[in-house]
């Protein structure tokens, strides 16, 4: 017994002693350590290193969610345990900007009348509803992943991640006070938005419908805007008439002209009733860096500065088949017709009779550029202010046009839109793609990193390597 004594009173036992406690507390205080960092928001517990911040949100995000001055009330409608993880977090990160939002799980097998307060039909698993004092908005579980059909295999991939652009739209929509009416006009041979187009027009919380000026009497009074999509057929003049009459009394208007040379004299009429002139042709561009090539009726137009391009003044657009505008004669005083797209100086409209020449090079009958291919259009009487953005290439609206420039050409109209309507700014939120884009370089740029690369760094290296061997030689 007194040698069992004797063994903890040793040298080594008092050092083994130490060394344990010293583990002891050491793995006392990882142990809390890790509780604390769980829980933690996941804002300040997991970095986003996706090569497009694929789950971090952005800055008009914040900015928006951090200005709620109502109560949110967010449900994930899913049997516990069952949650999509990505989506959770991004619901912590809106948790984590604002008081005013409220996230809770409704598990349906529990609850299995809960989503009829909001929906007649079934709401798939893992959906959200967004609710306020105002409205409530469902976004389908599916609709927070971007598909896309794949034409080899004839099966939608999933191709982005859009929580935070179908959730930043909801809260928008939900807390809106007076939700901003787009009528699209139908007949006379008009384009019908994109299904995409039209996704975005709802994603910014602007409602749209259709409106036929023949059996509705005139534009309704409730119309925010009046969208008109190349319309390959003129309007009447009772329909023009009903037009002005609208714009008269405060309208806004967004027109994309068809550009394919027919005359639409009722149409013209509304124009250039507000100081717009449509002028048939195409717009040709000789400077290589504004065309797609070899496709010089392809403009990459340059882009002057107005509330609907502010922060696209280094983007790129692509208007393809472009015909002219100019200042309509005789114009009121109270009109201001303000470019927005240009050719450069270079640039020049091409007679319809000269169309099926292939040369850039101007020839008789074309007119001198720089071309005007989009304007915004003011006037304020007594008070009441009218709006018109007019544009003139049928590829602005293009869905394929649309994907060369990375969605620039449907920005440019969100932002018109936004303008026409009134609104501060427009708020869509793109997806994030899971596949990386292309980098985008101009023909000059491309000449001169190809200057750079191929001649300029190889003789300095070269020229260095020389001076190297000289001095070497000499010592």
């Amino acid at each position: 017994m007194e040698k069992i004594k004797k063994s903890f009173q040793t040298r080594k036992f008092k050092s083994a002693s130490y060394s344990f406690g010293i583990i002891a507390v050491a793995l006392a205080i990882a142990i809390l350590f890790n509780l604390v960092v769980q829980a933690l928001p996941a804002t300040l517990t997991k970095i986003d290193l996706s090569f497009n911040q694929m789950y971090s949100l952005t800055e008009t995000t914040e900015n928006f969610v951090k200005g709620l001055s109502e109560d949110i009330m967010i449900y994930v409608v899913c049997q516990t345990g069952g949650e999509d993880e990505d989506v959770m977090e991004m619901l912590q990160k809106y948790q984590a900007l604002s008081s005013k939002i409220r996230v809770e799980t409704v598990d349906p097998v529990l609850h299995p009348t809960f989503t009829s307060e909001y929906s007649e039909e079934a709401v798939t698993s893992g959906s959200l509803i967004v609710v306020s004092e105002k409205r409530f908005k469902i976004i389908p579980y599916q609709d927070l992943y971007e598909q896309t059909l794949n034409t080899s295999t004839y099966r939608y991939d999933v191709t982005g991640f859009d929580v935070e652009g179908q959730l930043t739209s909801a809260l928008n929509y939900v807390t809106t006070d007076e939700l901003p009416i787009v009528y699209q006009l139908e007949g006379h041979g008009v384009t019908e938005l994109s299904s995409t187009l039209s996704d975005l027009i709802a994603k910014n919380s602007m409602e749209l419908q259709n409106l036929n000026l023949l059996s509705a009497g005139g534009v309704p009074e409730d119309a925010a805007c009046l969208f008109i999509n190349m319309a390959a057929n003129d309007l009447s003049s009772d329909e023009a008439k009903q037009v002005i009459a609208y714009l008269e009394q405060g309208g806004r208007v967004f027109l994309v002209d068809a550009s394919d040379g027919k005359e639409r004299p009722n149409l013209n009429s509304v124009l250039e009733h507000y100081g717009v002139k449509l002028v048939t042709g195409y717009a040709i561009e000789t400077d290589t860096a504004h065309f797609l090539r070899p496709y010089a009726n392809y403009l990459i137009p340059e882009i002057k500065y107005h509330a609907i391009t502010d922060g696209m003044e280094e983007d790129y657009l692509l208007l393809g088949n472009a015909g002219g505008i100019s200042e309509a004669e005789n114009t009121r005083t109270s009109v201001k017709v303000t470019p927005l797209l240009q050719t450069t100086e270079g640039g020049f409209l091409r007679s319809m009779e000269n169309a099926s020449l292939q040369s850039i090079s101007m020839t008789e009958g074309d007119i001198a550029g720089p071309v005007t291919v989009g304007v915004a259009v003011t006037e304020t009487y007594q008070e009441t202010e009218t709006r018109l953005a007019v544009f003139s290439s049928p590829t602005l609206t293009s869905d394929s046009a649309n994907m060369q420039v990375s969605g620039n050409n449907y920005k440019l109209v969100m932002n018109g839109l936004s303008w026409l309507c009134g609104l501060d700014s427009s708020i869509a939120i793109d997806a994030k793609s899971f596949s990386m884009d292309y980098l985008q370089i101009s023909a000059n740029a491309t000449n001169r990193w190809t200057i750079i690369t191929v001649v300029v760094l190889p003789v300095l290296c070269l020229g260095v390597g020389f001076v190297v061997w000289i001095r070497r030689r000499r010592r």
